[in-house]
């Protein structure tokens, strides 16, 4: 699902990729449609045993937000939620949340990849719902995402990805 792109309060990076879905966000953001992106922390296993041994391993938000930065976006004008999020329904409660407390704020603009989009817009609107207003949520999947939704039977990797998105909706 690809919605046509227009000014919303925030630009949402779904994690679970690489910087493909960041450099999507800050095309996004350069292209003057929102001053802010955010994005929610994420649970990795194994991240707290290798910190008791002293090792530290960059997180992927952190990493996604450095993406950033280098591309050019200022640091102020991006945001980590906290919450350990295990899945996108996970994602979308937690910004849910955020935006109690942030009233002002009315549209999103969820940039995730390709095949991930019809699913995670259902579960932000979904998410959305139990808000006393109503949350104008847009699909933009990344255009630096190889899934070809087309022909995604043609080719082994977009083949899985194509079936789980499907058994998860």
């Amino acid at each position: 699902v690809e919605d046509t792109p227009q000014s919303v309060d925030a630009i949402i990076v779904l994690m679970g990729s690489g910087p493909d879905r960041m450099m999507g966000a800050v095309d996004i953001y350069k292209l003057g449609y929102s001053d802010k992106i955010i994005m929610v922390r994420n649970m990795v296993s194994g991240y707290d045993l290798a910190a008791e041994l002293g090792v530290v391993i960059p997180h992927a938000v952190d990493i996604a937000k450095d993406v950033a930065v280098q591309l050019g976006v200022p640091d102020e004008c991006i945001e980590i939620l906290p919450g350990d999020a295990l899945s996108t329904g996970d994602e979308a409660v937690i910004v849910r949340e955020y935006l109690k407390k942030e009233s002002q704020a009315n549209s999103l603009m969820i940039v995730t990849s390709k095949y991930h989009s019809r699913r995670s817009k259902v579960l932000f609107v979904k998410a959305m719902k139990s808000l006393d207003r109503e949350i104008k949520i847009i699909s933009y999947p990344t255009k630096y995402d190889n899934f070809n939704a087309t022909q995604w039977w043609k080719n082994r990797e977009d083949m899985k990805l194509g079936v789980l998105e499907y058994f998860k909706l």
